[in-house]
């Protein structure tokens, strides 16, 4: 989660503050639109599993664990303050991850200059 605010108050802000200035709607309406869609998506929608008799709901931080047995899924979720912070904690990402491609770029183009 640390990561997602350090994220989104370096290069997010950093790149809609560019997008804004040079009056670049269509990009900051379009890294909105995919923020809003990966954020409800990694919070609420994306169950995965690694093995075939155990699944997980959410994603990076699962909050609920599904497991299989006797022909039927049992749903487990932890202690009560856990799945809600880690859905928001999934919301925060799913936020910040269009921003992950800018903040690599801008590694690069650091790199690049100081090898200059």
């Amino acid at each position: 989660m640390a990561f997602d605010v350090w994220l989104a108050c370096t290069t997010g802000r950093k790149q809609l503050s560019e997008w804004r200035a040079q009056r670049k709607w269509r990009n900051l309406a379009g890294t909105a639109a995919a923020s809003l869609l990966l954020a409800f998506w990694f919070a609420f929608f994306i169950k995965y599993g690694y093995v075939t008799q155990l699944r997980f709901q959410g994603f990076p931080i699962p909050v609920a664990f599904f497991h299989f047995s006797e022909d039927t899924w049992s749903r487990t979720v932890p202690a009560a303050p856990l799945p809600v912070l880690g859905t928001a904690a999934n919301f925060l990402t799913g936020l910040v991850a269009p921003f992950v491609p800018f903040k690599i770029a801008a590694f690069f183009k650091t790199v690049k200059a100081e090898l200059k």
